[in-house]
């Protein structure tokens, strides 16, 4: 009996780490689209914060349902805000 109990708690923090790594790569992958919108902002293009937001969306949906924390929506004025930071 004892044994089926360690195996549900090592199936769970297993899940647990794969649910962990996964955020970890959807983060990385947040902040390039974030770098790949400075740069066409840098570069005078037309910045669009909709894949940004939708990745953030997906995001989320994945880190409630894992119990990790969630990142903010991004407004175009906290983008703005954080180039204007980012150049002084």
């Amino acid at each position: 009996m004892m044994s089926s109990v360690h195996i549900e708690l090592a199936k769970k923090v297993n899940e647990k780490v794969k649910a962990i790594e996964t955020y970890k790569q959807m983060d990385q992958q947040r902040e390039m689209i974030i770098e790949n919108l400075i740069t066409d902002y840098k570069a005078g293009k037309t910045v669009d914060l909709v894949k940004l937001n939708q990745w953030t969306d997906n995001m989320n949906q994945f880190a409630v349902k894992n119990q990790l924390p969630t990142r903010k929506t991004v407004t175009m004025e906290m983008f703005l805000s954080f180039v204007k930071q980012m150049n002084e």
